[in-house]
């Protein structure tokens, strides 16, 4: 016991009467919500014994007392955490010594314990972790530190922007160099993929290749970046992260056919380069932070994202605890998709209990719970036209205000003709607007429609609170809305008057999440940015930034992009400082040197060697074969017939025909299956939308091949890659201009002469095959 804790511990004791009982609250009870309760509940009681209460404590275990007040020695409990090999906490660090002889005081005192006091499981962590550190105030033009410095000096060739001021330093300390520069071909393929998802064309491929600028490169990055198809690439790798889908899921996986605004909208925002706060806050809140906006409503699709269980939803009430039981559930998945998404931060895992691992209470969980209490998912009308919206929502005001007025009237047994009149008008007029537009969303739920039986009360939040173990049937202490106690300034529960609106829970949690003092957001997004160019993030855990996450490769270069985000709000800043920097544009060429020491590039020597992603190899399919219909937006395309749609939908892809025209749009817009994945593209990794994939399996295997062979979609384009090569002159021209198209670059003497030979004994369609299944065709570079 040390000295610094003695002294006042023995005065406390001495001196106030009631000190033992102010010991147990400020020292002892933290002690045993913390490090005991996880297994020693009225839930699960590991052998028998339960700490939460006094009466539970007294009545001891399976091995009988645990605590016999006034005597310590003679307490089990006392001995179970002392001991040169303690018997508890079974997980963890041991007690220290201070916790040791706190628990010892307390025994000595008589174990006072404050009557009807029931002690809540605590999480062990505390808030020093690296992710929940704060992060600098302000931006800085480079890093500073005496070993970037070295690193700057030792590579200054190497050195582009502040990024390779990092890479060198960590470089230059694991005893590695960088590697030299790509070649233009390779890093306008590079760029083309990892900024728009397609290859170059040969003209494009020849104009970079010819242009002299000293700025070629930064002018081909900007023109990308301004590309409409940048917002389609990046918008999937969102999609990925919000588990977004058209259908369900669950058995039935009926269709949503209104869920594609939500889709449209992530393109449009990444497109338009949305500031990031906005970005974040019109997903949770869009209907307050941009009221009478087509993004307003659109964004909230983010709340519907996930899977939803029709039958417990629709043909369950809420009355019931099977119908309690997927409410919970449903809001569990709202909870997770935006703390998962926007914070790389764990929360589910307290559902049941305290957070094993990072610093999230159960209460903390159920107050982000109470977020979405008032919430269903449902279609939900909005205004594409700005002025249609703007009208529609006058004459509704003036409608309310007119009923208001015969209400009181009838009350006082008048009837108004003038009234009525004016209601049949304005009502004539309303109809005659067009029909609002429809997103799948989070939606107040009222107790009809789809909701009938849940309970509703004029679309008020549901009560939460906190459920022991998880379970519906243990509800314990009603909470209030809020968050983990994570940001400065802002408390856990939020500071919302006693007849706030449903809304102002949701923004505030938009303020809690997007705050610039919030530092997860910030980092979770620079390192998604991060992760999709280089190919593997600065911390390799992208959902996952707590104590069972991966810690980042490069602390220093995460906390300066993700301050670089925070201060201009901009994707596209970061996505330019990335691309721009030499670390981005290395070969990707192995070096056993340097494998030696780092075999896995974790210190980025050379550049990742990555390939493309299903819905990538599907683009360039089309585009190769001059079939990719780039029309934007609007409902998505089915690759599949629909069996037996009134139960339980049957999506057969193998009765869809490969050259329907309508099926030939860019990957973004297709419809997504939860239940029944499209074979092709399962093959090829893509994600899976019931689930949050916040990076894709990179798998290589026969079945791969095979698919880019045989495949119905593979052999049709090749046929059509075969049409529009027939007018590039003789067979090796033909074969010249295949390979510029497939791999933006020309084939050598002995590649021409093998493919020529093989195109001579089996067509032209099988040899474009062939190409599809190259490598080459497969990899970014």
């Amino acid at each position: 016991m040390t000295a610094a804790f003695v002294a006042p511990l023995v005065l406390l004791l001495a001196e106030e009467p009631s000190g033992a009982t102010v010991l147990f609250r400020e020292r002892v009870a933290p002690v045993l919500e913390r490090r005991c309760l996880n297994c020693h509940n009225d839930a699960e009681r590991k052998g028998g014994l339960s700490l939460q209460s006094i009466e539970q404590v007294l009545r001891g275990g399976e091995s009988g007392a645990v605590l016999t007040p006034g005597q310590p020695d003679r307490s089990s409990l006392l001995a179970a955490v002392t001991g040169d090999v303690p018997d508890m906490p079974k997980t963890g660090p041991r007690l220290t010594s201070d916790e040791v002889a706190a628990v010892r005081a307390w025994i000595a005192a008589g174990a006072p314990w404050p009557e009807k006091l029931t002690l809540t499981e605590r999480p062990q962590a505390d808030l020093d972790w690296w992710s929940l550190r704060p992060l600098p105030k302000s931006r800085g033009v480079s890093p500073r530190s005496p070993t970037t410095q070295a690193g700057k000096v030792s590579h200054s060739s190497f050195v582009r922007n502040p990024i390779d001021d990092f890479i060198a330093a960590r470089l230059v300390k694991g005893g590695l160099a960088p590697s030299p520069e790509a070649d233009r071909r390779t890093l306008i393929r590079r760029l083309s993929f990892d900024l728009c998802g397609l290859p170059p064309t040969p003209d494009e491929v020849e104009s970079f290749l010819h242009d002299l600028r000293p700025d070629a490169y930064e002018q081909l990055v900007e023109r990308l970046l301004a590309s409409p198809h940048y917002g389609e690439r990046w918008a999937r790798h969102w999609l990925d992260v919000v588990h977004y889908g058209d259908t369900h899921g669950y058995d039935k996986d009926k269709p949503r056919p209104h869920a594609w605004p939500y889709r449209d909208y992530v393109i449009r925002a990444f497109n338009e380069d949305k500031p990031y706060r906005e970005f974040v806050s019109e997903q949770l809140a869009g209907d307050v932070v941009a009221p009478g906006t087509p993004d307003g409503i659109a964004a909230l699709g983010f709340i519907a994202a996930g899977p939803w269980d029709f039958i417990s939803h629709v043909e369950v009430p809420e009355s019931k605890i099977d119908g309690q039981i997927a409410r919970s559930l449903d809001r569990d998945d709202m909870v997770v998709n935006a703390l998962n998404a926007f914070c790389s931060l764990t929360v589910q895992c307290a559902r049941c209990h305290a957070h094993k691992f990072d610093p999230v209470s159960q209460t903390d969980y159920y107050r982000l719970q109470a977020v979405f209490a008032a919430l269903d998912r449902a279609d939900t009308p909005f205004d594409g036209d700005l002025a249609v919206g703007a009208r529609r929502q006058a004459l509704r005001a003036r409608e309310l205000d007119l009923l208001a007025q015969q209400h009181d009237r009838s009350r006082s047994g008048a009837v108004s003709a003038e009234l009525e009149r004016e209601l049949q008008h304005l009502r004539r007029h309303a109809a005659e607007l067009p029909a609002p537009s429809l997103v799948y969303a989070g939606t107040v739920h009222s107790g009809t429609g789809n909701f009938t039986g849940t309970g509703a009360s004029g679309g008020k939040p549901r009560p939460i609170y906190v459920l022991s173990r998880g379970d519906v049937r243990q509800p314990g202490e009603l909470v209030r809305p809020g968050a983990p106690p994570f940001v400065p300034g802002l408390p856990a529960e939020f500071a919302l008057g006693e007849h706030h609106r449903e809304s102002d829970r949701r923004a505030a949690l938009a303020e809690w999440i997007a705050h610039r003092d919030n530092p997860l957001t910030w980092r979770s997004m620079a390192n998604r940015l991060w992760q999709y160019h280089v190919g593997r993030g600065l911390v390799d855990s992208p959902n996952d930034f707590g104590r069972m996450g991966q810690q980042p490769t490069h602390p220093e270069l995460l906390d300066w992009l993700a301050v670089e985000l925070r201060e201009t709000q901009s994707l596209k800043h970061v996505h330019r400082l990335i691309v721009t920097s030499a670390a981005y544009r290395q070969v990707s060429f192995d070096r056993a040197d340097c494998a030696v020491k780092d075999s896995g590039n974790t210190l980025l020597w050379r550049a990742n060697r990555r390939k493309l992603d299903a819905e990538a190899v599907r683009d360039s399919l089309l585009f190769v074969a001059g079939r990719l219909d780039d029309r934007m937006g609007g409902p998505g395309f089915q690759d599949f017939v629909v069996e037996r749609p009134e139960h339980s939908p049957h999506y057969e892809y193998h009765l869809h025909d490969p050259r329907d025209p309508r099926a030939h749009r860019r990957s973004v817009y297709r419809f997504l299956v939860r239940s029944q994945p499209q074979p092709f593209m399962t093959a090829l990794d893509c994600a899976d939308p019931s689930m949050s994939v916040d990076k894709r399996n990179e798998t290589i295997n026969a079945l791969q091949a095979l698919a880019l062979l045989n495949n119905g979609l593979t052999v049709v384009m090749a046929d059509e890659f075969t049409r529009g090569l027939a007018g590039q002159g003789t067979l090796a021209d033909q074969i010249d201009a295949a390979f510029q198209r497939a791999l933006s670059r020309p084939p050598t003497d002995e590649e021409r002469a093998v493919l020529l030979d093989y195109t001579e004994r089996h067509g032209l369609a099988n040899a474009c095959r062939l190409l599809f299944n190259l490598n080459e065709f497969a990899f970014v570079d």
